[in-house]
């Protein structure tokens, strides 16, 4: 290892200490929002206070998307992670393009028993994340993403591909970084891909992104066969 590498992992290890120690203290401050929230509700009803409905509805809205991130955080540290599984991928694709999500997706579909070792959970999320950053990247024009998978050497590739405006190579370099986002004036999350390339990591996989400007992009999420 490098003096280079060496410290780009202490780096790596100092920012997932960093966002499961915020995922934490916001998730209980979220507690407590939300249980006052509820409380309002129930007192709202009893009492026919009129006009708080919406009110309500929408901090609880902001609530459940902050704990959302919240666990998103706790995604990329690592500590939410289960013994890796085989999952049957044909499957998991085909659920995800029934969601809302998935609507309108182009299938590349693998073989019904193709499998790969991975959490579950968080392979959907890391897909979903892909999927997501996707759209983002779609805005302003083009057709849906394409999801597909095929399986090589050893290796099960699940890609994710779109035709949004592409990213320059310096761009590429900084992508899968935590919270680097190109949308204007933060819209962005800059999650997404930081959380797929660590779900990936963390079985011995990898994500790699192949995108030019004006071409769109195609994220590969190498995860080991089962």
């Amino acid at each position: 290892m490098t003096p280079d590498e060496g410290a780009d992992r202490t780096r790596e290890g100092a920012l997932e200490e960093f966002a499961a120690q915020v995922a934490h203290d916001f998730n209980n401050l979220l507690t407590g929002v939300m249980g006052n929230l509820e409380l309002l509700q129930l007192r709202a009803a009893r009492t026919g206070a009129f006009g708080l409905d919406a009110y309500i509805e929408g901090a609880n809205t902001s609530s459940t998307r902050a704990v959302e991130f919240a666990q998103r955080l706790l995604v990329y540290s690592g500590r939410m992670a289960q013994a890796p599984e085989a999952v049957l991928v044909t499957a998991l694709l085909r659920e995800i393009a029934a969601t809302p999500e998935g609507q309108g997706l182009e299938l590349s579909l693998p073989e019904d028993t193709l499998e790969v070792l991975a959490d579950p959970a968080e392979l959907r999320l890391a897909i979903l994340e892909l999927l997501r950053n996707a759209r983002e990247a779609m805005q302003e024009g083009g057709s849906f993403p394409m999801l597909g998978a095929k399986a090589e050497g050893g290796w099960v590739t699940i890609i994710v591909r779109d035709d949004g405006p592409g990213m320059t190579p310096e761009v590429q370099v900084q992508a899968l970084k935590l919270l680097f986002s190109t949308r204007p004036n933060g819209a962005g999350r800059g999650l997404g891909l930081a959380i797929a390339a660590r779900v990936a990591a963390s079985v011995g996989g990898r994500l790699e992104l192949d995108s030019a400007p004006g071409e769109g992009c195609e994220a590969r999420l190498y995860l080991p066969m089962a």
